[in-house]
């Protein structure tokens, strides 16, 4: 992976680099039926985003929703496992849900507390690769031509988005750099992490 997040992840670059895994099926092609099947999988995600976003709902409603969707898309467990990088393994056994939980809740919260950013989002798909096990998506979101590309793990007749990557960056080492520096700082007290994560639940 390219590119590594060198100061402390922002909520709106985080959001950014979020809405682009998922906001990325607002593609322009002349019909649905002109999409390779991973193209059509992110077109439905994008649907589920805007449909959300547009809902006028606010809130913890709005959050949970959040949640499920991103939890149906996105490999968010293995990105957060990811994350931890050389802390993963001393991630207490018995904290990991907890974990999981907040690392869901964090991300939904950041969709709500910048919903507005995700009403009419559109996205130009450039190209579509095979890069080993991955099928590498290079696109450029609308207005403004955004570079983003993004990782679908293909698996069990579908897909998982595994990773993006915005501004040169890809979400999986933006979250590693953050959650490592945070544990770095507290001498390895994951509660502090924990502390950061709930955060969320006050924006």
């Amino acid at each position: 992976m390219a590119g590594y997040l060198a100061r402390p992840l922002g909520r709106r670059h985080f959001t950014g680099l979020l809405m682009a895994s998922l906001l990325a099926g607002a593609v322009s092609y002349p019909a649905l039926a002109a999409l390779d099947p991973a193209e059509k999988y992110v077109s439905r995600i994008a649907d589920d985003v805007m449909a959300l976003a547009n809902s006028g709902q606010r809130g913890n409603g709005l959050r949970n929703k959040f949640a499920s969707l991103l939890n149906r898309y996105i490999s968010l467990r293995t990105i957060a496992n990811y994350a931890l990088g050389p802390y993963q393994s001393k991630l207490p056994a018995g904290k990991k849900n907890e974990f999981y939980h907040l690392v869901s809740n964090y991300a939904a919260a950041l969709f709500v507390f910048y919903v507005q950013d995700f009403r009419g989002s559109g996205l130009d798909i450039i190209s579509s690769t095979t890069q080993g096990k991955f099928i590498v998506i290079h696109s450029a979101i609308k207005p403004g031509n955004e570079q983003v590309r993004w990782r679908l793990t293909p698996g069990g007749g579908g897909f998982r988005v595994s990773d993006v990557n915005v501004k040169g960056v890809w979400l999986t080492i933006a979250m590693r750099d953050r959650f490592n520096r945070v544990l770095k700082q507290s001498g390895g007290n994951f509660e502090a992490l924990f502390k950061e994560l709930r955060e969320a639940d006050s924006w």
